[in-house]
């Protein structure tokens, strides 16, 4: 039941981060900002790849 939470957990904040890296990326402007959104897309991606796993 722990691991599942965590799973949970690992989900919700990489959602949070791919939101994140878009908005960055449609509203922020300059070189930093689209490395940086691109930087926390990936991120998000991976918390959410790895809360999928068994």
């Amino acid at each position: 039941m722990k691991n599942s939470q965590l799973n949970k957990s690992r989900f919700i904040v990489g959602v949070v981060l791919v939101v994140i890296a878009v908005l960055m990326f449609l509203f922020a402007k300059g070189d930093y900002s689209t490395a940086g959104a691109i930087g926390i897309g990936v991120l998000g991606l991976i918390s959410i790849v790895i809360s999928r796993r068994r």
